[in-house]
């Protein structure tokens, strides 16, 4: 007869929450007179950038201090200065190996369509390379405002030549119409006071923080109207600055991708919410590798689309305050929303579907006249 044993195991479930790396981004650019180059500093808004960075001007610094200013409450991200002979794609692969980010802020701006698709490429390799999905946010120059310099006609027709027939869902591109508009925008979207599914666009998010109320004029004396504007938005696929008549303060266009023009991740919002499910999804779907949890059986199906069904949950949570909802990043998921299928003995595929809110970009109110005449109460 045996003798008596007991063993008692701590199972590990899976169930903590990942570290969220949404409204977290990696500012790259040529940093001038600093001894800090080639590296990944962690920055916040305690940050000295003068120490970090030197004491000169560079778009790099412009562009940190925007996002600062505009990223709201502990605002935290990563700093990648560059040597004049860094190869910037190259950095960027190393530093994503080294931190986990949303974006990456190119500050220093783009001269030609191969380096927004050389971009793109980049994103999609480090999603194979290192499961880290993440998108360029691309500075585009400012007008020559020269005597010899710019109109605006010329400028916008140099703009959007650089975006014409470029495919890239994983690159936005900001033109500098203000000198430090690119950072502004990077902290809009990292602002924790509002989620990855609201858009750049949103005025309840508040005005742009920095002189933005003077508006550019060209090298002819023509200050920079909406048209100029619509033309590099709906043309260029631009994310530019707004302003609404008669409503104080400077905000921004939606937020646009160099996706093609039916493409679902055309604005930005799509794209962050995809991204965030994706990312709880894969450590989901990593702890079921060769797990017996998940098998054909009718009941493991059933228990494995609860399972994974874990993030939709989360991100779809909603409140309501003093009356008013706050919706989540998506709808409540529904039966049917998750899909395992058995391709073989030992290859499974699952199917997501996520629901972003539909959100007002454009309103037309409409106004009638009663005119009928009523009989005076007795």
């Amino acid at each position: 007869m045996a003798l008596g044993s007991v063993t008692v195991n701590n199972l590990d479930l899976g169930q903590g929450s990942p570290t969220a790396v949404e409204c977290l981004d990696l500012f790259t650019g040529v940093a001038g007179s600093s001894d800090n180059t080639d590296q990944v500093h962690a920055i916040n808004m305690s940050t000295d950038l003068d120490d970090l960075l030197g004491t000169t001007s560079s778009n790099l610094k412009t562009q940190v201090q925007a996002a600062i200013n505009n990223g709201g409450q502990n605002w935290f991200g990563y700093l990648l200065p560059l040597s004049d002979s860094a190869d910037l794609l190259d950095s960027v692969d190393d530093a994503v190996g080294q931190v986990s980010v949303e974006s990456v802020v190119c500050c220093d701006p783009v001269k030609t369509k191969a380096e927004l698709e050389d971009m793109h490429a980049k994103a999609e390799n480090m999603i194979g390379k290192y499961q880290r999905r993440t998108f360029f946010q691309a500075a585009f120059r400012e007008l020559d405002t020269s005597n010899d310099g710019e109109s605006w006609s010329d400028y916008t027709s140099a703009a959007n030549d650089i975006t014409e027939n470029v495919s890239a869902d994983r690159v936005v591109v900001v033109p500098l119409l203000y000198p430090d508009f690119p950072g502004a925008l990077a902290g809009r979207l990292a602002d924790k006071s509002v989620s990855v599914a609201d858009s750049p666009m949103r005025t309840a998010t508040g005005s742009l923080i920095g002189n933005y109320a003077d508006r550019p004029v060209d090298a002819s004396g023509r200050t920079l109207d909406k048209s100029i504007l619509l033309d590099l938005h709906d043309n260029g696929r631009f994310t530019v600055p707004t302003w609404y008549e008669d409503y104080d303060g400077t905000y921004t266009s939606d937020g646009y991708t160099l996706a093609p023009e039916t493409s679902d991740y055309r604005v930005i919002e799509n794209l962050r919410v995809a991204d965030k499910a994706a990312r709880r999804i894969y450590l989901l779907a990593v702890a079921r590798i060769a797990n017996r949890l998940l098998n054909s059986t009718p009941q493991s199906i059933a228990f494995n689309e609860t399972y994974f069904m874990t993030p939709l949950r989360e991100m779809s949570h909603r409140v309501e305050i003093n009356g008013i909802p706050f919706p989540g990043e998506i709808e409540p998921p529904q039966a049917g929303d998750i899909v395992i299928e058995w391709v073989s003995k030992y290859d499974v595929q699952i199917y997501f579907t996520l629901r972003p809110y539909g959100s007002p970009k454009s309103i037309t109110a409409n106004i009638t006249l009663d005119l009928r005449q009523y009989a005076a109460a007795a």
